[in-house]
């Protein structure tokens, strides 16, 4: 992993002078993003507005930089040690903090020497602050995606859990590798709340793999965020061919699972029902 950031006195404590600090600056291979601490220009902008602030990247703020899906969120994610004093605005080092767009998570925890190297939070406190910020539904599709992209193990689940308090506990138990994206997540978790039996990432010989197998007999296929007209006429195929071999398809949009829910939940227990 490429070190982005360093502190003005890590780098001399490497050897490195204040003149050729401030020569690096001036050459532009080196930024600034607040007093005292400096990144590469290829880092994560985010993450160095959370530097800015005065600590380190986490939430969905953290999972972007990571990868690995994220609930949608306006505000920026930024986990800062209970100590910290001095908070400053993540576009203008020299403004506080004030009202600017920034969820601040104070944490008690040291952080691990990797942090340094990156500015984001650990894993498991980036799951923790994302599962205590949003609903489970969005939440469980960033768990479901760090676990696909193996950036947790399964064995580390336990550690998350113990992390939360005891409603969320149960959030976690649902989690599932298998999905591969946070809209399948979302959907699957609320069928499986509904008491829907839902199987992730089927293969079904003749179709493919199909998103979600319902109850056995009921393919739901979900679209990401992106329109992908050109795969119109292959879907199509998809569905005829599930059709002769049984199965029913309804297909749904990114919007409507996130938000019209009840609709997308009334016209498969609709189907199931048939």
């Amino acid at each position: 992993m490429q070190r982005m950031f360093w502190t003005t006195g890590e780098l001399l404590a490497h050897g490195r002078s204040r003149r050729w600090i401030d020569e690096e600056v001036r050459a532009g291979r080196l930024m600034v993003a607040r007093k005292g601490h400096l990144h590469l220009p290829s880092a994560d902008p985010d993450v160095v507005r959370a530097v800015r602030v005065g600590g380190v990247a986490t939430g969905a703020t953290a999972a972007r930089a990571l990868k690995i899906w994220a609930p949608e969120d306006e505000l920026l994610s930024v986990a800062v040690p209970a100590t910290a004093s001095r908070l400053r605005h993540p576009d203008d080092p020299s403004a506080p903090l004030g009202n600017a767009p920034v969820r601040v998570h104070w944490i008690g925890e040291s952080l691990p020497p990797v942090s340094a190297l990156t500015r984001i939070a650990p894993i498991l406190l980036v799951l923790e602050h994302v599962l205590l910020t949003f609903a489970p539904e969005f939440a469980i599709g960033l768990v479901d995606s760090a676990l696909h992209h193996r950036r947790i193990r399964a064995a580390d689940l336990a550690a998350l859990r113990e992390r939360l308090p005891g409603p969320l506990v149960a959030v976690v138990r649902r989690a599932d590798g298998r999905c591969e994206s946070g809209i399948e997540s979302a959907a699957r978790y609320l069928l499986e709340l509904a008491g829907v039996r839902v199987v992730p990432q089927v293969e079904i010989p003749g179709v493919g793999r199909v998103d979600l197998l319902l109850e056995g007999r009921l393919i739901v296929e979900l679209d990401g965020r992106e329109w992908h007209g050109e795969r119109f006429a292959v879907d199509r195929a998809r569905d005829a061919a599930a059709a002769r071999a049984g199965y029913r398809t309804l297909r749904f949009t990114y919007q409507q699972v996130m938000d019209d829910w009840p609709g997308v939940m009334s016209a498969i227990l609709t189907a199931l029902a048939t």
